[in-house]
């Protein structure tokens, strides 16, 4: 993750950061309404917001899905079949197709750790702390831990959502995949190749999409890593790790 998308990540806070700074103020004047309302206030705006970008996203979806059946009418270099792939995901132990790895989730809990860590230890060093004032340094200590933790597990705001097909077909001009019953395409060229050998999957990252729907990350499953690798490779100028 560079400067810029540690940037995008604090941006993408923002209503996080808005919400811990209207707790704090409720609890420093003593206000039950600023402290417990802001909590909906915040959850309906991140409501709305979501909304707003799955509408905007809508004719993104739609010219997607119309290129991916059109590519998928054309030459195909590779099919993998819903049967064959499940089989492959179900010997590795693969998951879902937006699953979280453990290790991931882990790491996204460590912030909050942090957060009830610090609080605990300023009730025992400095007793008489207003509450608010220990809120607020609990937040601060834990915002630049959540930052460095999203840095080290490679979570960007440029990565995008990630899918792992049942079904999937390699073209000349991108890999079509079947998600939530549609058909989607990730185009060329791929910007990352991250071949995993042992469990039988190659973890493909094409380029930035603007939609929260269309996932730009798959994770295709098969039994014969070699031989889709070969294929994938031709399209990306990045060496497969």
């Amino acid at each position: 993750m560079n400067v810029k998308d540690v940037i995008k990540y604090l941006k993408r806070m923002l209503f996080s950061i808005t919400f811990m700074l209207l707790v704090a103020l409720g609890m420093a004047t003593g206000n039950p309404w600023l402290q417990y309302g802001s909590i909906f206030l915040i959850i309906i705006g991140q409501i709305v917001y979501q909304i707003f970008k799955s509408i905007r996203s809508a004719p993104m979806l739609n010219a997607n899905m119309i290129e991916a059946n059109k590519a998928k009418k054309g030459k195909l270099l590779y099919t993998a079949t819903k049967n064959d792939v499940l089989k492959i995901k179900s010997e590795s132990g693969g998951a879902g197709s937006m699953g979280m790895s453990s290790k991931t989730l882990f790491l996204m809990f460590i912030p909050l750790i942090i957060f009830f860590a610090t609080s605990y230890a300023l009730g025992i060093v400095a007793p008489t702390i207003p509450r608010w004032q220990s809120y607020l340094i609990g937040v601060l200590f834990s915002l630049p831990a959540s930052t460095i933790i999203t840095v080290k597990a490679g979570i960007t705001p440029s990565g995008g959502p990630i899918a792992s097909p049942n079904t999937y077909y390699i073209s000349e001009k991108g890999i079509i995949f079947e998600h939530y019953g549609n058909s989607f395409i990730l185009s060329y060229p791929i910007k990352k190749l991250n071949v995993n050998k042992e469990k039988n999957f190659i973890e493909v990252e094409g380029q930035s999409v603007k939609s929260v729907i269309i996932p730009n990350r798959l994770k295709l499953f098969n039994k014969d890593i070699n031989a889709l690798q070969r294929i994938l490779v031709r399209f990306t100028d990045q060496q497969p790790s």
